[in-house]
């Protein structure tokens, strides 16, 4: 694994592991990490003045000395909640340091996002930059997630509570784009930026089965979609004489209880691995590469899966989009989801439904923040002195 994916492996897993990091309702999380001069953070993005700050663990760490100043290192842990929405203004916040000025042996890091219940739309954006001038250690994840309900009404289809409706549908839609850029051997570069969007939708008033028959047991649709790019240095020294490779890496898998399937059977999934571009075989040179990441093409490649749930029924819904970036040497990474992931209930052949949204189900409380900042920070620093052996 190459050690920026590593990096991102171990930020991304931070931001899964910790309890209490369901959305109650509406929820942002932020890990960033970066190397600056001590008392001058270099963690950016999301303001902070934005409503629903629960935790805020931004901490600095000393490094010791370099050149003609202390250097220190910097991790941005905070955790935004709101009863339906969160930065509801979509404001980005600080874009940080010109990426041409960031001194040799320093890094940034940017993160921001949003959140809302009330349309089922989600934005996320991570970027880590070790600059132009020298290789160094960062990273940056966003968490953006929801919880909601939608409650299946008869509306003019003269359908009665509990009628089986077949053929529903849930429509995703979403856009952005990935970038990572370093340099060929003998440069120490390794760079990665990653996007993935999970869906869950439960049936029943609770998210069980409710007062109705319900065939297919309690799932009505699950999806997991992530994609991810990455670069790193190689030495010509090996076959074909490769200097840097870069790389795309994609996973699926998707469940519905519609049709002959039982509820939660997974009716496609996988993954893959391709190049981006030739592998580059120049010595020290620059590299720059971005694919983009929209539902309805590849790599993600979905945009809906049909579903049945009857009359009277609410639906429980949980959305996550996780956005992710690491650099480890020269480079950058750059994941911009921040537009919108979205989605909806649909019902293709017209029939008169109305699907009303609900108040938000209550999540558990956020907490371990000081944890996250902790495991991001270990794991940090773990790869960097791996790095620097």
């Amino acid at each position: 694994m190459p050690r920026s994916t590593a990096l991102l492996a171990a930020l991304l897993l931070a931001l899964g592991a910790a309890p209490g990091r369901a959305a109650d309702h509406a929820g942002v999380e932020l890990l960033g990490n970066a190397i600056a001069r001590a008392g001058a953070p270099a963690t950016y993005g999301f303001p902070d003045d934005v409503p629903g700050l629960v935790s805020d663990d931004d901490s600095q760490a000393l490094l010791g000395p370099h050149g003609d100043h202390d250097d220190a290192e910097f991790v941005r842990d905070r955790v935004y909640r709101g009863d339906e929405r969160v930065n509801a203004s979509r404001h980005f916040g600080s874009q940080g340091a010109a990426r041409g000025s960031i001194e040799a042996g320093h890094s940034i890091s940017v993160t921001s996002g949003w959140a809302d219940a009330g349309s089922t739309e989600l934005g996320a954006s991570a970027e880590a930059h070790a600059g132009s001038l020298g290789g160094s250690v960062g990273g940056a994840a966003t968490d953006t997630a929801i919880e909601k309900r939608i409650t299946i009404l008869p509306g003019t289809s003269g359908l009665a509570d509990g009628t089986l409706v077949t053929g529903l549908r849930w429509v995703f839609g979403g856009q952005g784009s990935l970038e990572v850029g370093g340099r060929s051997f003998p440069a120490d570069s390794a760079a990665s930026a990653s996007v993935s969007f999970d869906l869950l939708v439960r049936r029943g008033p609770t998210g069980t089965c409710g007062p109705f028959d319900c065939p297919h047991g309690a799932l009505a649709v699950a999806a997991e979609l992530s994609t991810g790019l990455s670069v790193i240095d190689a030495d010509p020294a090996l076959p074909a004489g490769v200097t840097a490779r870069v790389t795309r890496h994609d996973s699926w898998s998707a469940s519905w209880n519609a049709g002959d399937l039982k509820a939660g059977e997974v009716f496609t999934s996988g993954s893959e691995t391709v190049d981006v571009g030739a592998p580059v075989t120049d010595e020290d040179v620059a590299i720059l590469r971005s694919v983009s990441a929209h539902t309805g093409a590849p790599p993600l490649a979905l945009d809906s899966i049909e579903f049945e749930a009857n009359v009277g029924e609410t639906l429980v819904v949980e959305m996550e989009l996780d956005v992710g970036a690491a650099v480890d040497g020269w480079g950058h990474g750059d994941a911009d989801a921040f537009d919108t992931f979205s989605g909806h209930v649909e019902d293709p052949q017209g029939r008169g439904l109305v699907f009303q949204s609900s108040v938000p189900v209550p999540g558990p409380p956020a907490g371990a923040a000081g944890a996250l900042a902790a495991t991001l920070l270990l794991a940090l620093r773990a790869r960097r002195a791996l790095s620097r052996a």
